[in-house]
């Protein structure tokens, strides 16, 4: 079981760039076995850098034939194949009945749209004439009327005065169910 857990500490040492725990440290003084595992581990990065222009130089380059399913070498490639390939033409050159076709289809729904869609007629002359006369009684209307609209009612206050007559009722259901005496201080009134 130590040696799995060193060897895996190893390993992950390795990968993370950390430093070896001292209990493996020790293990790996009296195990031969686990001892190899971390020197091979240890040598394996370098030997990987020093091997791999090696190993590329050894990769020869696939380019695709234009036109075929199959992967030749460079070296098989003739002349006009490596060249570089013809710019392609642009779209509407290709196909120019398709594309005229559809401008047209565009214009003309289009213009079906803006043309078939009803307008709505402006407001009459009596109509503006009531809408003036509604706005004169607005900015018309007595000194008085942001006092009465200050004295109105808030919505905190009516969620207070609902929450007082909860918290009472609720009171007396427990002065019923407990037999208790519950007594304000402001009222002097026991339930």
């Amino acid at each position: 079981m130590l040696c799995k857990l060193s060897r895996w500490m190893i390993s992950r040492a390795e990968d993370t760039g950390k430093k070896l725990p001292r209990i493996v440290d020790r293990h790996l003084g009296r195990c031969s076995k686990c001892r190899e595992r971390a020197r091979a581990s240890m040598s394996l990065s370098s030997r990987l850098r020093g091997e791999r222009s090696a190993w590329l130089a050894g990769v020869p380059e696939f380019p695709a034939v234009p036109g075929s399913d199959r992967v030749r070498p460079r070296t098989e490639l003739g002349a006009a194949e490596t060249a570089r390939p013809k710019s392609r033409r642009p779209w509407l050159a290709l196909r120019p009945l398709p594309v005229a076709a559809s401008v047209i289809v565009l214009v003309a729904a289009g213009l079906v749209l803006f043309r078939v869609r009803p307008r709505e007629p402006g407001p009459s002359a009596e109509d503006r004439m009531a809408a003036r006369a509604a706005i004169k009684t607005l900015t018309s209307a007595p000194e008085g009327i942001q006092g009465v609209v200050g004295e109105a009612e808030s919505p905190l206050d009516k969620e207070r005065q609902i929450l007082e007559r909860s918290l009472t009722s609720a009171v007396d259901y427990l002065q019923a169910r407990l037999n208790i005496k519950i007594e304000r201080k402001d009222s002097q009134r026991s339930f």
